[in-house]
Parts: structure tokens; sequence; C-alpha cells
């Protein structure tokens, strides 16, 4: 519970400090006497919304400082652990100063925090309902709470989340995956042509070095052979060839060398060349004996090479890497093969995870519809005790048809969320007779109150009610009985939590176990709001003042204390 709130030129607030306690706390006032800028106030203090205009003119910040007992909020205090937050004893300070440049300064204990921090500590400790905040009554998200929370659904609520998410990991896996796949197909058509055509080819290493030489001897054969010819008639075949004539020459020589001795070696030497060229004779007649002119055969050839040089340029490489790539393109093939099978893996995936959240959201829909009767009984019977006997609310559940819902049921699809298949609407009526409408397009901001403390004061009998409740004229358009019902509902209510409330109503004020009054002073033309807790006398005035105005009569200062009186419930 909040224990302390100073306030520092928050707007008309030049300078507050008041002390709470326990129970139920009233603020009152006339209008604009600054009764909703204590309530800002509080909310900026546990992460509301903070606005450079609600600084005091000529001051250049606010400061609102709050101090929180978290010895019955277990929870809380295990969030500010886990932020690292650490104080001593059962309270710690909350701090918050905002600049005119709009920069904010946000301690909890003694460390530096931010409004986000303040914000999910309020979460644990606050809830707070004001004309403003009652709009959160109107959002199908927050109808469906309440309805969740009465029937216990919170667990049953978060398997249905986690299996949501489990089912849509799976189902965008399947689909990645099939969208990969139908890109691979294409990938895997141009592998298998890549693979056909390598194969179809069939290059061998060294192969087109072979054929380019081949070649080269099949291009030059004829003008080879004419060539081979000539050489051995000169040599051999015609009238005066070398060889026929050759011996007459070494006959020759040999004389002469007889005749000079000197020239034996010369002689050798002719004898040598004349070895040379019959070696040479017979060189020359085996290659033009097994010299072959084929045009088929340099037909094919250069068909060969060109087939080669094809595959050589489409891959940029040479045959022994294109036969390197051949076993990587078989290889990445038989991976997309063996695609398939991890398909069917996510596939089962899938169905196995759409089959469990389809069980649990039918089984959370189901419990919805099994608590909607008494529901709508328990809020009818607080609705009657805050005055609204012929009202009705009437809770509406329906499955929202979507061509693109994960969940089907017969021939249809349906929209599906975290919070399972049910859509929500709260239908109302204030008087009998008259047939409900949603409420969101009926309820007045006074209704809407009333039907947010009934729906409160349902849920405080199934679950822990917040440890601060702080509650802005919900009791507007109220008096009489309606009056009286309203302020034995929040005092019975302050039990369990501690109220804050603004409140026109003297029934209500006089059950508050503590009692403030705000009041507006205007000197030397500036105006200040003064805030203070009043005493048994001080109070017994300001409840006159509702009362009667501002004649205080003595029947009205009799009709007060005889309500302060009777304040016990």
């Amino acid at each position: 519970m909040i224990t302390h709130i100073q306030i520092r030129d928050f707007a008309l607030l030049e300078s507050v400090d008041l002390d709470f306690k326990s129970g139920l706390m009233a603020f009152t006032g006339e209008s604009g006497a600054g009764k909703s800028l204590i309530f800002d106030s509080i909310t900026s203090i546990l992460g509301g919304r903070c606005s450079t205009a609600n600084i005091r003119q000529g001051k250049d910040r606010y400061s609102i400082q709050a101090i929180i007992d978290l010895k019955e909020q277990p929870e809380a205090a295990l969030y500010l652990k886990s932020q690292g937050f650490r104080w001593e004893g059962d309270e710690i300070i909350l701090s918050k100063e905002l600049q005119k440049d709009g920069k904010a300064r946000v301690k909890i204990g003694d460390s530096l925090a931010s409004t986000t921090h303040l914000k999910e500590l309020g979460k644990y400790i606050a809830e707070v309902h004001s004309q403003n905040e009652q709009l959160f009554l109107l959002e199908k998200s927050h109808q469906l709470n309440f309805l969740d929370r009465f029937a216990h659904l919170d667990s049953l609520r978060s398997k249905v989340k986690l299996s949501l998410q489990n089912f849509r990991h799976w189902k965008e896996k399947l689909q990645g995956f099939d969208e990969a796949l139908a890109e691979s197909q294409k990938k895997q058509r141009e592998l298998r042509e890549d693979i056909e055509e390598i194969e179809s080819i069939s290059p061998k290493e060294g192969e087109d070095e072979s054929l380019l030489q081949e070649e080269r001897f099949l291009a030059n054969g004829e003008r080879l052979a004419e060539n081979y010819r000539y050489i051995l008639e000169e040599l051999v075949e015609k009238e005066g060839a070398i060889l026929k004539v050759f011996p007459s020459l070494l006959s020759a020589m040999e004389k002469i060398s007889q005749m000079l001795p000197e020239k034996m070696a010369q002689r050798e030497e002719w004898e040598e060349v004349y070895d040379r060229l019959k070696s040479l004779k017979t060189m020359v007649r085996e290659e033009e004996e097994e010299l072959f002119f084929s045009p088929e055969r340099l037909d094919m050839v250069q068909t060969r090479l060109q087939e080669l040089n094809r595959l050589k340029k489409k891959y940029g490489a040479q045959i022994p890497e294109i036969l390197s790539l051949l076993e990587e393109k078989k290889s990445d093939l038989e991976k997309w093969n063996l695609v398939a099978e991890d398909r069917d893996f996510l596939f089962q995936k899938f169905n196995q995870s759409l089959g469990e959240l389809k069980e649990l959201v039918f089984q959370l829909s189901k419990a919805r519809r099994n608590a909607l009767s008494s529901f709508e009984e328990e809020v009818q019977k607080e609705l009657i005790d805050l005055g609204m006997e012929g009202a009705k609310l009437q809770v509406v559940l329906r499955w929202e048809e979507n061509p693109d819902g994960e969940v089907e049921e017969g021939s249809k699809s349906y929209y599906l969320s975290e919070t399972g298949l049910d859509q929500i609407e709260f239908y109302f009526s204030a008087n009998p007779g008259e047939k409900p409408r949603p409420l969101r397009k009926v309820a007045s901001g006074g209704e809407l109150s009333r039907v947010m403390l009934g729906l409160r004061s349902v849920l405080g009998k199934f679950s822990p009610a917040p440890p601060i409740l702080i509650l802005d004229e919900i009791d507007t358009g109220l008096g009489g009985e309606a009056a009286n019902s309203l302020a034995q509902k929040l005092k019975k209510l302050s039990r369990s939590s501690q109220i804050l409330l603004i409140t026109h109503t003297q029934q209500i004020a006089a059950v508050a176990d503590e009692h403030f009054s705000l009041e507006k002073v205007t000197t030397s033309g500036r105006t200040v709001a003064f805030a203070k807790k009043l005493s048994f006398e001080e109070r017994k005035r300001e409840l006159a003042r509702m009362i009667g105005g501002k004649q205080l009569t003595q029947g009205v200062l009799k009709a007060a204390t005889d309500l302060l009186q009777k304040k016990a419930v």
C-alpha cells in the first residue's frame, strides 16, 4: 500500500505531503479544487503518463515521491529484485522528477530507474479506475480477462498460448520449407540438366589435349604425305637419288684417304653420314607407311573438341575441374532427394501441434461457456447491491470466421489468437425492458464505473484483490440508497485493498477510514491547492457541506454527525 505521498509544483499542488494507512481513503472538495491532480500525481508515480503541462507555472520541474509498503506484496518485491533494486525493511521509496525540457528522472530506492520500471511495478500493486481508465472495460481483451479470471482459466489460457506458439513455430518451419522447396525445384532441374549434359558428353581427363594433337595431324595429313613421298624419292627412289650415288662418293673418298692418309678421318665422317641417311630413310618410310588421312575422322575429332570446349566455356573450368563439379552436383542432388524425408517430419510435427492446439482451444471455449451463466448471475447480484436493480450485463461469445483462420471446424475456418477462438462482447441494459446492447455504445461514465466495481467485487470473491484500488468519481449520478449500497460495497472491498477515491457522495465519504479535503486558495494573483487530512470535527463540517452546501445549519450538521457515527459496517 501507499503510506506517504509528497508532491511538489504539480500544477496547483505547490507543496503537498499526505500520510495514508490501510482501508478506505476518501478525497473530497469542491469542483476544481485539485482532487484529480492528487490522483494524477499518484498514477504518475506508478508509471502513468506525465506531461510538462503539469509543471507549475514559474517552476522548471515537478517532483513526486511515494513510500510503498511491500510487506504483503511479494510479487512486486520479487519483480523489483529481479531488476536489481535493493532496499531495507518493508518500505521502498519511489521518486519521479519531470523537467520542462521533458527529461524525467526516476529512482526506486537509491537506484536510478525508468518510467517503464514504475509502470511494471504499478501493474503489481495498483488498479486505477477513473473516468478515463474505465475505457479499458470497453476493450474486448479486458472483458475476456474478467470472464477467464472468474472461471479460473489462467492456467488453461497459458497452455493455449504455449500451444499456439508451438503450432506457429512448426507452421512457419513448414511454410519456410515449402517456399524453399519450391525455389529449389528450379535448382534441382538445373542440377539434373547439368549432370545429364556432362555425363552425356562424358569428358575424359587429358582427352582435349590428345584430340588437339590429332586434329593438327589430321588437318595436315595430305601435305604430310606429299612431303614424305618427296623425301623418299630424293633419298632412294628416283634416278640419282642420294642413297644410290652415296656408295660411289664413299669409294672416291676411300681412294683419297689412301693417297692422303690425313684424310682418313674425313672418310669416316662420310661413312657416318651415309649410315645416318640410311637410318633416316627407314624412319621416314615407316612414318609414311603409318600415315593415315581421313576427312571423316577429322570431322569426328573437331566435333568432339567443340563439345568439350562448350563444356569448358559454360562452367569456366578445365576438364579435371568439370569432372569434380559433376561429383559435387550429384552430391547436391542427392541431398535434395533426402529433403523430402525432412518435409515428412515437419508435416508430422505440424499436424501433431495443430491437433494439440485444437484440443486445448475447444476445451477453453467450452469452459468459458460453462461459466457464463454463473458469471452473469454474480455480476447481476453486485449491480443490484450498487443500486442498479434493473440493470443487466450479458456476455456474448462467438467465433469469428476467417478464410485464413488457423483452426477449422466443419467447412469453416476461424480466427485464432493467444486467448483462443472466442470473441467476446459485454452487452448492457440499464433499465428493465430494454434490450441489452454493446456496453461500449450505451453505458454512461457512472454506469461504467459501477459495472467495473461490480466486476471487481465478483473477482474479489474468487481471486486476490489488488493491493491498491484508485477510484476517480465512480459515484457520478448516484444518490439515496444507491449511494448507500455503493458505500457499503467500497467499505467491504477496503478490507482487502487500500482504496483511494475521489467522491462527491457524503455516504461514501462518511465510511472512509481517512478523509482528505482539497481547497483552492488565491493569494497575490496565484492559485494554490491545499490538501489536508480532516479531524472528526473537520469531517463533520465537510460532510455537512456535501449535504447542504455552504449553509451549515444545525440540521445539516446533525445529519453529518449521524453519518459519521454509522460508518462502521
